[in-house]
């Protein structure tokens, strides 16, 4: 399935404090009905060209829903007028902070097919906030407003936390605070990234973001049934005992094929954290088709990839089924190529080897039928 990260504004309520989007100036807040509407052409003319393909549309910003609910209204009528052989093949999703939720989104919401809402969230004071002085208090009642409002109307919802140097002395209050929630979708940990100077102190290490999941895979492992998804864990673990195969966009290596980001302007990059950075300009929808940017020649450094660090950086490591040298973006940050691995391997080389390994492999011989969730 090819993913469209579709960013119609870049506008946002929110100030998070490792948040690279809110810090740009260049280009417009917020997409034009007028490339809206030619967004979706191009999306028919993607899925025509390819009948055998599906498309998934990932929401983003900034804040999508500061676009109010007119303007997914609007987005549902223009892929009804264009896309009436090819909508059974799109899959939309959003990722918000939910604060600007209410209940007039659902009905356009719904009808575009979305069940399940993405989002982020920290219990920890001053990381996430509303305006420019990050008023948390504010920020947490909106959240905890919405997902009550989610799950009164039947919607499912998830939680990405992202690992700041303020989570590292409580990694099992923070784990059991948000899986007290009770998420659906389920809850995933990602490092908080920071490039170059500054934010050192939110900054953490990958052998820190490593030991932080530690403490918290054994709780994990011993009432996994009991939890919703919980990632990396889940994909991690299934992965090492040969029962599943996805990964994420991070680890799978595959991402050379299947990623494109859209910006309110029209510019395309290939995804989210590229076209935050400004790194690999595909054109415009304006000039181009989805197809032309999923053949542009810039996307050749990223296929020979994995041949190159399988025969370099990588050669020989046990993990690398599991990373396959992590996010390109990443190496490029560290060594200004995206033929470098990323800095965040060691992370989930320590993560296997001194954590998930040794609890994996005992549970597994003393009771081999144990399910993995």
């Amino acid at each position: 399935m090819a993913t469209v990260i579709f960013k119609p504004t870049e506008a946002c309520n929110s100030r998070c404090i490792y948040c690279e989007v809110v810090k740009k100036t260049r280009g417009p807040k917020r997409m034009i009905y007028k490339t809206l509407e030619l967004f979706f052409r191009r999306v028919n003319e993607f899925l025509l060209e390819r009948p055998q393909e599906e498309l998934e549309i990932i929401w983003h910003g900034g804040e999508p829903l500061i676009l109010g609910p007119g303007y997914f209204e609007r987005a549902l009528f223009y892929q009804e007028k264009h896309c009436s052989r090819t909508a059974a093949r799109i899959e939309h999703t959003v990722q918000s902070n939910l604060t600007l939720l209410t209940r007039e989104f659902l009905d356009p919401m719904r009808k575009l097919g979305i069940t399940s809402i993405g989002s982020s969230y920290d219990p920890i004071s001053n990381i996430r906030g509303l305006g420019a002085n990050r008023d948390w208090r504010a920020y947490n009642r909106r959240f905890l407003d919405a997902i009550c409002l989610l799950e009164e109307e039947g919607f499912d919802w998830g939680v990405v936390y992202v690992v700041t140097r303020q989570s590292l002395a409580q990694p099992r209050e923070i784990f059991n605070f948000l899986t007290n929630l009770s998420p659906r979708r389920g809850l995933r940990f990602n490092p908080v990234l920071v490039y170059g100077g500054g934010l050192d102190h939110i900054r953490i290490s990958p052998a820190e973001y490593a030991e932080f999941l530690g403490a918290i895979f054994p709780v994990w492992w011993e009432h996994r049934a009991d939890f919703g998804p919980i990632e990396p864990f889940r994909s991690l673990v299934r992965r090492l005992v040969g029962e599943g195969t996805s990964l994420t966009c991070t680890d799978s290596g595959a991402c050379a094929s299947t990623h494109l980001s859209v910006l309110p302007d029209g510019r395309a990059s290939h995804c989210g954290r590229t076209a935050d950075w400004g790194l690999l300009d595909y054109g415009s929808i304006h000039e181009k088709s989805f197809s032309q940017m999923f053949s542009d020649p810039q996307r050749g450094v990223l296929r020979r990839r994995q041949t190159v660090l399988a025969e370099t950086e990588c050669q020989g490591c046990r993990v690398w089924d599991l990373c396959h040298g992590g996010c390109p973006v990443d190496g490029w940050f560290a060594a200004g190529s995206f033929l470098h691995k990323s800095g965040w391997c060691r992370a989930q080389k320590d993560l296997i080897e001194q954590y998930i390994d040794p609890l994996v492999k005992a549970g597994m011989n003393h009771h081999p039928e144990a399910a993995i969730p």
